[in-house]
């Protein structure tokens, strides 16, 4: 790899996996001792190469000829092939289009002027290597399919969704349309529980979709180099990126900011005063003033104020900086009670997700699926 790549790998925790490997048995086994295919001629650029990766076929797809299908094996854990890609597409003159993590598989799509890319990952490792395949299509062949923009690739669809509360459905098209709700099936289960570790997939996922083109205000995800921050987020848990990198951002309370605790209780429900906590510090890019109880029943008017936890305080007063575009007031309407503890439903977290800002600097998902590829 060139110079540039190494370079560009540098302080994500993952030189090291992109380095060339001489001891490569020290994460999955020995290395194969088949010869590996011979690479045929391709346009796949150099850098969207993952390295040391062995080619283990390639193939035009079916019904489209200018698109090509190459799939390859590597010895290095899906999130180091992740980390890889999502890096490259946010290099000048690439743009990362989509990350969604399904079940057993982590998709990205990037797209250039000349290529559009799409990278499927096994986060099962088979024989002790991880499969991926990468895809990419010419976009400037004047016989291949028109290539999706942006704001209209891979959108979602949920067989589920006429269960959500009305006001909440055209925000969660919105979303769908933008593909950033990772779900199983095209099932949302608008109205059940969400999960700690699922939000903050969806938070970090979105965060990075509404600001794809501006690099530098994407939350950079964790990789499989880094020290666990949480006990029982293990650096195997699928999710362990999203929580791992919002964390070293500051974003989520843990022991880098001060928190005695360890544990991060991926699997319990989310709180509507956690939600806020979490979310908040994004829309007003971590400037928080402390507040207090009698602030937020001055301004909210909350009649359950005195239950909000300590933690969550300052979050809860400046949400209301953002009026009619607050999180509070848009998820759950104009109300007397928070009801901090009570846990939010799929619908809602999707909901809170549709606007990130402050209420005068923001992001809608209808302003980033309707915006060209070169809006800022």
């Amino acid at each position: 790899m060139s110079a540039l790549l190494l370079s560009s790998c540098e302080g994500s925790g993952l030189q090291n996996w992109f380095a060339a490997d001489p001891n490569a048995d020290q994460w999955a086994g020995r290395p194969p001792t088949a010869s590996p295919t011979p690479e045929p001629t391709t346009t796949l650029p150099e850098n969207l190469r993952f390295p040391n990766a062995m080619l283990v076929a390639t193939q035009p797809q079916a019904g489209a000829p200018q698109t090509t299908e190459t799939r390859w094996q590597a010895q290095a854990p899906a999130i180091a092939i992740q980390q890889f890609y999502s890096q490259q597409f946010q290099q000048s003159g690439w743009q990362l289009v989509t990350q969604q993590v399904a079940d057993n598989t982590i998709t990205l799509k990037g797209r250039s002027d000349e290529l559009e890319v799409s990278v499927t990952i096994n986060t099962v490792p088979e024989n002790n290597l991880t499969t991926f395949t990468v895809a990419y299509t010419s976009v400037n062949s004047a016989t291949a399919t028109p290539a999706p923009q942006p704001n209209a690739t891979s959108p979602q669809t949920f067989a589920d969704l006429e269960d959500a509360p009305t006001p909440l459905q055209p925000a969660i098209r919105d979303l769908a349309e933008l593909g950033v709700l990772s779900t199983t099936g095209d099932r949302l289960q608008p109205n059940t529980p969400i999960s700690r570790a699922q939000f903050v997939r969806w938070l970090v996922t979105t965060y990075n979709r509404f600001y794809a083109d501006r690099p530098a205000r994407q939350i950079r995800l964790g990789s499989r180099n880094d020290t666990p921050i949480f006990q029982d987020v293990p650096r195997d848990n699928p999710d362990f990126p999203y929580i791992q990198g919002l964390a070293m951002a500051g974003f989520l309370p843990s022991p880098l900011t001060g928190e005695t605790s360890t544990l991060f209780r991926p699997n319990a429900p989310l709180t509507r005063e956690t939600l806020l906590q979490w979310k908040v510090p994004l829309d007003q890019q971590g400037r928080l003033s402390p507040s207090t109880i009698d602030r937020i029943q001055q301004t909210w008017g909350f009649k359950d104020s005195q239950r909000i936890a300590p933690p969550a305080i300052n979050a809860v007063a400046a949400d209301y900086l953002a009026g009619d575009l607050s999180n509070i007031r848009r998820v759950w309407g104009e109300t007397l009670l928070l009801q901090p503890q009570k846990a939010v439903t799929h619908a809602e977290a999707a909901a809170a997700l549709w606007y990130i800002g402050n209420g005068t600097e923001g992001l809608s998902a209808a302003m980033v699926k309707q915006a060209p590829p070169s809006a800022s």
